[in-house]
């Protein structure tokens, strides 16, 4: 399975196109040594095409979850595949397929996806994207957009699923998080129950917060202004993660007993179309137009 490759003096980042142009590795040089900000990718993952595996893949045409496989849209009912053990569609219906190399330099590629190209894709609407990597000294950005190639109007979303190392080195043991939250989507699951609420005391991280390994934390928050943050005191690397504004949530997971975490830009919240449908608002739902894109921006940028 061919890996590409982006790198300045600063950060390297690896893309395998072939299992949804996942990101296999993002590294930074720390006192001339490589260390992984995003977890490495096991060799397994490669080997037996697991996304999810990977350091990083990506969310089209929605983010997370649509309860039950069912979507519910215009009055219309459409069943789609389960993916995932706890009986809901999950994640997009991108990541296991491959994508097309468009162009590669040294410090960017591009790749280009088209649901047309593949039979029983598991998505009612035919729909084309783009992602962009790009390096710039110590900055990586992902770009990704997605066009409606249908003849109807359909409810679209994005987003990314980077998971990050508690540890950069050996000497690493405490962590500092910072999320820019303004809600919390209320629930005891994955799903929703209604619109977004204040966020509770226990689970806000939007002032800087002691990486809690006891804590476990899956839950989708309504994004304010401003930066992730993460930071890893005895190495002394920062990484600030901001978003376009299009990234109008955010995911935040914690397994407990794992040596990463993630922190999930995503334009929609979890079951956001079976909630817009229902009349609840402010879901992040993106409804696209035959031949309209959207887009949006992530920027990784790390420091020491």
């Amino acid at each position: 399975m061919e890996l590409l490759t982006i790198k300045n003096e600063k950060l390297k980042a690896s893309i395998c196109p072939e299992i949804g142009a996942s990101i296999h590795s993002l590294c930074y040089k720390l006192k001339g040594q490589w260390v992984d900000i995003m977890r490495p990718t096991p060799q397994e993952a490669v080997d037996q095409k697991k996304p999810g595996l990977f350091s990083s893949f990506h969310l089209l045409p929605y983010s997370n979850r649509i309860e039950n496989g069912v979507l519910n849209y215009n009055g219309k009912i459409y069943n789609m595949d389960i993916n995932n053990a706890d009986g809901h569609t999950i994640h997009g219906v991108i990541r296991d397929l491959p994508w097309k190399l468009v162009s590669n330099t040294d410090e960017e590629m591009m790749l280009s996806f088209d649901s047309r190209d593949f039979e029983n894709v598991n998505w009612p609407w035919s729909f084309s994207g783009v992602l962009t990597f790009t390096l710039k000294d110590n900055l990586f950005t992902i770009g990704i957009s997605i066009k409606n190639e249908d003849d109807k109007t359909m409810p679209a979303g994005f987003g990314s699923h980077p998971y990050f190392s508690k540890q950069l080195t050996e000497q690493d043991d405490k962590l500092m998080v910072k999320l820019p939250l303004k809600g919390l989507y209320p629930g005891d699951t994955p799903i929703p129950t209604g619109k977004w609420i204040p966020v509770p005391e226990e689970l806000d991280f939007s002032t800087e917060r002691v990486f809690d390994e006891n804590v476990f934390v899956d839950n989708c928050f309504r994004a304010s202004e401003g930066s992730s943050t993460v930071r890893w005191l005895n190495s002394g690397v920062t990484m600030t993660m901001d978003a376009d504004p299009i990234y109008e949530n955010i995911i935040f997971y914690t397994p407990k007993g794992e040596p990463f975490f993630a922190i999930e830009p995503v334009t929609n919240c979890n079951n956001a179309f079976n909630m817009a449908e229902k009349g609840i608002d402010d879901t992040g739902t993106i409804y696209l137009q035959p031949g309209e894109e959207a887009s949006g921006d992530i920027v990784i940028r790390v420091t020491s």
